[in-house]
This record gives C-alpha cells, sequence and structure tokens, in this order.
C-alpha cells in the first residue's frame, strides 16, 4: 500500500505546479517575436566584380541568374550578374522543391569561400526567387 501512495501523494503535490505553468517566456516586451513594419531593402547588394575580390569568409548578397551547373561539380552553379560571373555552391535543399532557370532572377545570400588555388566562390545560405 506504502508503494501505492508515495506516487499518488508525489503526483497530487505536483499538479497544481504544472497547471499553473504557461511554458517558458523571454524577457522584455516582444516575446513573442518582431512586431513592426516589415524592411523591403534587401541587405547591402554585392556585385560579382566585388565578390571576386573579397576576403574569405566575407558576407555577401549577390543578384543575377543562375546560369548553368558547373562541371563536374555537385550542387555549384554558374552565376552572372551585370559585372561578371563566378560559381557558387547551393545545397540542394535551399531550392526547396522550386525550379530555377536561367531565366529566373535570384537574390544569393553567403560568404565568399576562398579555395587552396586562389578561386573564389559564394558558400550560399539563403536562396530568394524575385519576381
Amino acid at each position: 500500500m506504502r508503494y501505492l501512495l508515495a506516487p499518488a501523494l508525489t503526483l497530487a503535490l505536483c499538479v497544481p505546479a504544472f497547471a499553473a505553468f504557461d511554458g517558458p517566456t523571454a524577457p522584455g516586451p516582444a516575446a513573442g517575436g518582431f512586431q513592426g513594419p516589415a524592411s523591403t531593402a534587401p541587405a547591402s547588394l554585392s556585385t560579382v566584380a566585388q565578390a571576386l575580390q573579397a576576403p574569405d569568409d566575407a558576407y555577401c548578397v549577390l543578384e543575377g541568374n543562375i546560369i548553368a551547373r558547373a562541371p563536374r561539380h555537385h550542387e555549384r552553379y554558374i552565376f552572372q550578374d551585370t559585372t561578371g560571373k563566378m560559381t557558387v555552391e547551393i545545397d540542394d535543399k535551399l531550392f526547396a522543391g522550386r525550379t530555377v532557370t536561367p531565366q529566373t532572377r535570384v537574390r544569393l545570400h553567403g560568404e565568399i569561400d576562398l579555395k587552396r588555388h586562389g578561386d573564389r566562390e559564394v558558400d550560399v545560405d539563403v536562396l530568394e526567387i524575385l519576381k
């Protein structure tokens, strides 16, 4: 009998504490997330010409077109804007089932990746399709 009484008593004492618990909350008035106007301006845009001169791990945002898959490289593509072309690495999951053609204008957010032989490419974190 005492083996059943101890867990039952413990459970009975804990139920009011669990009932009053609303879940974790963040400090401050914006606990539910940002509330305010949305910015329509992207982070400062870079060009391919600037990206080809940027240091390793520099953040960049490029707008243009993915014109081809890079030869012999999975998840690497040739990106082009008005200033030139460069290789970008885009993980398959970033396409999220969306179709991108050479005519599709995209915005790529990522970091410059300096390769051993001096070439630069962009390791893309976010792929946006522009209208």
